[in-house]
């Protein structure tokens, strides 16, 4: 089984606060675990709508986005992996409205879109070097190898939420969270060589490997979170408990292609293989961990000072998607017991704490200024991916994010205004090659001894965000 090469994919999709609609996003409307006496419509802490008590209506996302992921000698010396991208993003619909009771009952709903990533990549090696064995095929041979990767990570979700005062101090507040994963996935090379056979040979036989790993899957569950708010004067605290995403349906495809031809890993003794499936309607299942998150905010002067911690729990290893038993390697032997863990999609997370940082201050009545700085750790890590297991898996950035955030809030009595800029940088010395075009041969099947490289990943955003009181 270790004859078929691994293909991987790199990008930064093993993030828990990319969006800025998280814990410690601060600048987002409502993006708060304790109260920031400002505009927010739906909070992330529903125990602050006891605090707000407003009907309103919003709509905020980052208006213009662009994205690059760049991997230095990403498959060989000068063959640089590069995504870029740039994107309008609507984010949120959102709007609250609170019931005139003896104790006041806030709700709040909103739809969320949250685009994770867009990483799509190419590069291409066409060379005479020496890549078979000088017994049958001497002097260099003419090589052509080519590399694709695609990985696309979205989220939609809708939230139900509401929140009452259990005192002058103290409020509570739950949440309902519906979310869609979505991702696709794909990731293929093709290497070759053309064997040293002499000129009277116009057409020369062909030393092939080439491979393909095409995935693609949609997961819907709920989670529910509990919320804690306290009041004391200049001191504001907030505490939300978030349970595991609890998995309600899920349906996923995966398609596979494996060829060798030709490959002489024993000089004179030619090896082929061929493994080829499609599997649709098959069960997919993507988690989140259980996470708690705090927050403290402080009035000073003119402003507020902010921070908040997120804990996530780490998750065992699980399969995203576990193929069925059915035909994969040919021809058929009978016995396909090792198709599940050779195209298995699995996932894995390690715990982590993200701590966020911000500031206010109030330029002029109306106008406040916002200054904000996140954390956003790879919950797999920055360890290089084990790739001596079966199967593929679905999140293996290998850097962390940090999120700086830079605005200003209008306010007026009857909409708030919020524009910002929005910019991300993250970066590894320790970057895992897919392949590498520098040394191909048969030993390591025509895709190189795979090193580690340089890689980075730098995102700039404007955020428009308008709240109106109704």
């Amino acid at each position: 089984m270790l004859l078929l090469a691994p293909l991987i994919s790199f990008a930064q999709d093993a993030h828990y606060w990319s969006s800025e609609y998280n814990a410690g996003g601060f600048f987002a409307p409502g993006a708060v675990i304790a109260n920031n006496r400002d505009s927010g419509v739906l909070f992330y802490n529903p125990a602050l709508l006891a605090v707000s008590q407003r009907n309103a209506a919003a709509i905020g996302g980052n208006i213009y986005q662009v994205n690059q992921i760049r991997i230095k000698d990403g498959t060989g010396s000068g063959k640089n992996l590069v995504s870029n991208n740039a994107s309008v993003v609507p984010q949120m619909i959102s709007g609250s409205y609170t019931l005139k009771t003896p104790r006041a009952l806030t709700f709040a709903y909103a739809l969320i879109n949250t685009p994770l990533l867009y990483y799509q990549t190419s590069q291409r090696a066409d060379t005479k070097q020496n890549v078979l064995d000088d017994s049958y095929s001497p002097g260099n041979e003419v090589y052509v190898g080519q590399y694709t990767a695609q990985n696309n990570v979205y989220e939609s979700g809708a939230v139900l939420s509401t929140g009452f005062k259990l005192s002058s101090r103290f409020a509570i507040g739950f949440k309902l969270e519906g979310l869609v994963h979505n991702q696709r996935y794909n990731t293929s090379y093709t290497s070759r060589a053309l064997l040293n056979t002499g000129p009277d040979t116009l057409l020369p036989p062909i030393v092939n490997s080439e491979a393909m790993y095409n995935v693609s899957y949609y997961s819907a569950g709920a989670r529910l979170s509990a919320g804690l708010a306290y009041e004391a004067g200049p001191h504001h605290l907030g505490l939300l408990i978030t349970s595991p995403l609890l998995h309600v349906m899920g349906s996923g495809t995966i398609v596979s292609d494996n060829l060798l031809s030709n490959i002489q890993l024993t000089p004179g003794e030619p090896f082929n293989l061929l493994a080829n499936t499609r599997q649709t309607g098959l069960h997919a299942n993507y988690k989140q961990p259980f996470n708690v998150s705090a927050g403290y905010h402080y009035d000073y002067g003119k402003g507020q000072l902010a921070i908040t911690a997120a804990w996530f729990a780490a998750m065992k290893e699980y399969n995203i998607i576990t193929p069925h038993a059915g035909f994969f390697i040919r021809p058929d032997t009978g016995s396909n017991n090792a198709t599940p863990d050779l195209l298995r999609l699995r996932d894995a997370r390690r715990s982590l704490l993200n701590i966020s940082l911000g500031l206010t201050y109030q330029l002029q009545p109306a106008v406040a200024g916002y200054v904000a700085f996140r954390t956003d750790f790879a919950y797999n890590g920055t360890q290089v991916p084990d790739n001596t297991k079966s199967g593929y898996t679905a999140n293996i950035s290998s850097w962390n994010l940090y999120h700086l955030q830079l605005g200003a809030n209008l306010k007026k009595k009857q909409y708030n205004l919020r524009a910002g800029l929005l910019l991300s940088y993250g970066q590894t010395q320790h970057y895992p090659q897919p392949l590498n075009f520098d040394d191909p041969h048969e030993d390591n099947l025509l895709v190189g001894k795979s090193g580690l490289v340089k890689g980075h990943s730098i995102t700039a955003g404007i955020m428009l965000a308008f709240i109106h009181n109704l």
